[in-house]
């Protein structure tokens, strides 16, 4: 609770209702023990790939699937950290050249993940004010979204993002959280493997 207390307000700031019980009571335990099962049979597939543009993109297929996302992107940032480059995405959206492939580490919604390093949520899309396109998102239906630091030695070097048309609870947000934080230990040490066989002028597949 401690670790998510930030997140929980925000939560609440973009939430009609105003929350006055322990957010875990809103969510069932069985509908939590599902989400958790989907999270490790998330991590368990991505497994099975040898390559690691096949596993972000395995990622972002079942965060759709598993998960009620409209959309699910992934952006890492490039090597000036001067913007973030969408390198995979899936659902509805699945093109990865339109205005959204490139994006200023400024923006409020993408960029903020990058330099706090801290999730960025919200359950009113259509009037939260880091959503560039609220009449957009109003078309789409859109009722929340989760934004999660990719982190590498400390830093973030990328954003996971996901757009909605259900709310979600904060346990749904603090699970996605988590999922982030195992995603990342799972790309760290991949990005070792790579480094190592780079130093030694050795090829793995990317």
């Amino acid at each position: 609770m401690n670790r998510f207390a930030e997140l929980l307000g925000d939560y609440r700031s973009y939430e009609s209702r105003t929350i006055k019980l322990s957010p875990y009571s809103l969510f069932d335990e069985q509908g939590l023990k599902e989400q958790k099962q989907r999270v490790y049979q998330i991590l368990n597939s991505i497994k099975k790939y040898d390559n690691l543009n096949d596993k972000l993109q395995k990622i972002v297929e079942s965060l759709v699937k598993y998960f009620g996302a409209k959309f699910a992107r992934v952006w890492f940032v490039d090597k000036e950290r001067r913007n973030l480059i969408l390198k995979f995405s899936a659902g509805k959206y699945k093109n990865i050249d339109g205005e959204f492939s490139k994006v200023s580490i400024d923006s409020l919604k993408i960029g903020s993940i990058v330099k706090t390093k801290k999730p960025a949520i919200t359950n009113d899309v259509v009037n939260d004010p880091r959503i560039r396109y609220p009449e957009w998102a109003k078309k789409e239906k859109l009722k929340s979204y989760g934004g999660y630091p990719l982190i590498y030695k400390g830093e973030a070097i990328g954003v996971l993002a996901m757009f909605s048309e259900k709310k979600l609870s904060p346990a749904d947000f603090e699970i996605l959280g988590t999922f982030c934080d195992h995603l990342s230990k799972e790309l760290s040490a991949l990005f070792s493997v790579v480094e190592f066989l780079s130093e030694n002028n050795m090829n793995i597949k990317r």
